[in-house]
């Protein structure tokens, strides 16, 4: 396949892609064979990739994906209270409902707190504001907002310097962790490397072997992350006054919790270290010779 055909494939994918994506969010607002809280998970995965595809365009003065970007990043934020009720309800019966330490009336209490928070949620910040309605009408079109005047897509090349930034601003913040992160820097973490898994899934069509390896490390490393940040959102959400916990009890889920993170950190480090065995020089010429780039 020659140098042209594949710039073609490479941009025709990628307006496929985010096109698919876009088709994915209209349905998810108007599923109704899935609950609620599974559809907004669903739809924030998808506002995730295709932020980080979008960032493939950047590189073009006349496009507009900056402020789709921070539209998509918008909706994100508007979700992410909701999605966050719904885990903090798993994490309860996961991993404190059956904890003998505590009074099983009060797992019960907390239990039935975080429902009817859910449902609050719920219905302020996804029905009551037609929100899924306002972003169905936005999806819609977006593939329009999109297309650039010039009618042009990202060139190989432009993608291949996105993708290496992507790992350097990764790895960066991966070297600067303390030994004892704070959650959020776990969580900066984790925002960088879902938007360099979702890249590298995008381009895994150039040599599937090498990238199904690197997709399917970040996977795991971001599913941990993701516990971690669910769980320090999770330790937060108990902390608050409402939930009646003596000083006993706040010590008691503040260890459990604490355990978890600990365990969950153990996997964790070790993926990480694998994972960013290539200096960023390393990694480009491999990303070089893979999407077949010609030297300048």
């Amino acid at each position: 396949m020659n140098d042209v055909k594949m710039v073609q494939t490479a941009g025709n994918r990628l307006i496929r892609t985010i096109a698919y994506q876009a088709e994915k969010i209209g349905y998810f607002c108007e599923a109704e064979n899935i609950s609620v809280n599974m559809a907004i998970h669903e739809l924030r995965k998808s506002f995730k990739r295709l932020r980080a595809l979008l960032r493939f365009y950047e590189e073009f003065p006349e496009s507009r994906t900056s402020r789709l970007g921070e539209d998509i990043r918008n909706f994100g934020k508007l979700l992410a209270p909701l999605r966050e009720s719904a885990v903090n309800i798993d994490l309860l019966d996961n991993d404190v409902a059956y904890n003998t330490l505590l009074p099983e009336r009060k797992i019960k209490s907390v239990r039935e707190i975080l429902i009817q928070k859910n449902k609050n949620l719920l219905e302020r910040g996804f029905w009551n504001n037609n929100l899924c309605g306002t972003m169905r009408d936005y999806f819609s079109r977006f593939e329009n907002l999109l297309t650039l005047p010039s009618g042009e897509q990202p060139s190989k090349t432009q993608i291949y310097r996105e993708v290496s930034q992507s790992y350097v601003k990764s790895i960066t913040l991966y070297q600067q962790l303390p030994s004892n992160p704070h959650p959020e820097d776990l969580h900066s973490l984790r925002k960088k490397l879902k938007r360099l898994f979702y890249q590298f899934d995008f381009i895994k069509f150039f040599h599937p072997r090498y990238f199904k390896l690197k997709t399917d490390q970040l996977n795991k490393i971001n599913d941990q992350l993701g516990n971690d940040h669910d769980l320090h959102v999770f330790h937060q959400e108990l902390a608050l006054s409402g939930y009646d916990f003596n000083s006993e009890e706040i010590f008691i889920l503040n260890n459990q919790i604490e355990h978890f993170r600990e365990l969950n950190q153990i996997k964790l480090y070790p993926r990480l270290k694998q994972f960013f065995t290539a200096v960023p020089a390393e990694l480009d010429q491999k990303l070089e010779r893979l999407l077949k780039l010609e030297k300048t």
